[in-house]
C-alpha cells in the first residue's frame, strides 16, 4: 500500500470557519508560514486608531497578496520576454544573419 504525501492542514485566518487543506507534505510549512503571514497583517489593520472590521481588514490583505503577484507575475513575463529577445538574437548572430 502506497503512502500519502497529503497532510490535512486546519487553516484558521482571521474569524472564519477553520477548515481542513489537503497540502503535500513538502510545502505544508510554506503553507504554515503564508497562514501565519496573513494573520499577522489581519491584526495590523484590525488595532490602533483607525483600526478596520475583520472583512475591511482581510480584504485590505487580500488585495495586498493579490497586487504582489501581479507584480512578480509581470516581472517574471517581463524577464521571460527579455530572455526570449537574448536567444532569438544569439541564434541570429550563430546563423550569421545579425
Amino acid at each position: 500500500m502506497k503512502q500519502s504525501n497529503q497532510h490535512l492542514i486546519t487553516v484558521k485566518i482571521a474569524g472564519a470557519e477553520p477548515f481542513k487543506l489537503p497540502v503535500a507534505e513538502s510545502e505544508e510549512s510554506f503553507y504554515r508560514y503564508v497562514i501565519d503571514r496573513i494573520n499577522e497583517n489581519l491584526q495590523k489593520f484590525r488595532y490602533g486608531a483607525n483600526a478596520d472590521t475583520e472583512n475591511i481588514a482581510l480584504a485590505k490583505v487580500a488585495l495586498y497578496y493579490a497586487t504582489m503577484l501581479y507584480q512578480k507575475t509581470e516581472l517574471i513575463r517581463s524577464q521571460s520576454g527579455m530572455l526570449d529577445e537574448f536567444e532569438a538574437r544569439i541564434d541570429r548572430l550563430l546563423a550569421g544573419t545579425d
